[in-house]
């Protein structure tokens, strides 16, 4: 896909959205190597990249992106978001 595409209206759809999670799971991948949580199993499946492209990273007024940007973004932003899966891991694992 082309990194200067361009995501212009929501909800992203095709080719654009498949680069999106690939993006999403690549950059999932390196955070949980990074942050090695405690419940790494279970934050994996708490993981649902599509849930995050259409609810978590797109705000208003974020469009147009190029892919490049959207990339970035999702880099630097989705740390917390996984630190948010891995304490709900944790949590869940408690409860068991």
């Amino acid at each position: 896909m082309d990194s200067h595409a361009v995501i212009e209206a929501l909800p992203v759809t095709g080719e654009l959205r498949a680069a999106l999670i690939d993006i999403a799971n690549r950059v999932f991948e390196r955070v949980v190597d990074r942050i090695e949580p405690e419940n790494e199993s279970l934050t994996r499946k708490l993981w649902d990249p599509d849930d995050y492209i259409d609810n978590h990273f797109f705000q208003e007024g974020m469009l147009p992106m190029n892919l490049d940007y959207a990339d970035y973004l999702i880099d630097a932003f989705l740390v917390q978001h996984v630190v948010d899966l891995a304490v709900k891991a944790d949590r869940r694992a408690e409860l068991h």
